[in-house]
């Protein structure tokens, strides 16, 4: 029998259920989606930090040579200076203008949870703690860190021996350089480099074992 008169409850009442279905559907689907994307986002970002980091880290301590200054006595001493939660050092930087010097100066250090590298082209002494801001770049490598470590490695008659401190009245700088990044998450990243010419063979100017 036709029905004039439109649509029955019962056909309305399966109608509803039929589109709230597919709505429900849809809502989970688009939950889903923006699940993944969220994760892709942090993913993408962890990663950008990572090579960011990689970057400096493989541009500033492969490259990192002794330097000398004069201190306010007069003494010769290597920029370097490496604790367990910074380090400053000097390092060859490629450059297109010889007016620019072929040597830039380097900090990396934590701040306010963040991994901060400051940047000069005039030396940074540690040893008088004095810093022209004005004359310092700063960049922000990496957020959301709970810590960093560094290690110094130096090598004694045929060993290597990693420090956490390395004495700023040294005659050179170390062999290489580590440090370790933990994130808040609860994970970690560590990064190790060679520093130049710290071979058996092609190290700059004449070292001095450390002696027990």
């Amino acid at each position: 029998m036709k029905n004039n008169g439109g649509y029955t409850l019962l056909e309305m009442v399966i109608a509803v259920g039929i589109f709230t279905m597919v709505m429900l559907t849809a809502s989970m689907g688009m939950v889903t989606i923006q699940k993944t994307w969220n994760s892709i986002t942090l993913q993408n970002q962890g990663m950008r930090s990572l090579q960011v980091i990689d970057s400096v880290i493989d541009s500033a301590f492969r490259n990192a040579v002794p330097f000398a200054w004069t201190d306010e006595n007069n003494k010769s001493r290597i920029v370097f200076s490496g604790n367990a939660d910074r380090v400053v050092l000097a390092y060859q930087h490629r450059i297109n203008n010889v007016d620019d010097g072929g040597i830039r100066f380097i900090s990396l250090f934590l701040d306010k949870g963040c991994l901060v590298a400051t940047y000069r082209k005039t030396p940074m002494l540690p040893w008088d703690g004095k810093t022209n801001s004005a004359q310092t770049d700063r960049e922000i490598l990496a957020e959301k860190i709970k810590s960093i470590s560094f290690l110094y490695a130096d090598r004694k008659k045929d060993d290597i021996s990693w420090v956490s401190q390395w004495d700023e009245n040294r005659a050179n700088i170390p062999l290489a350089i580590q440090i370790k990044v933990e994130w808040l998450n609860g994970e970690s990243e560590i990064w190790m480099r060679r520093t130049a010419g710290a071979g058996l063979r092609e190290t700059y100017g004449v070292r001095v074992e450390t002696v027990n």
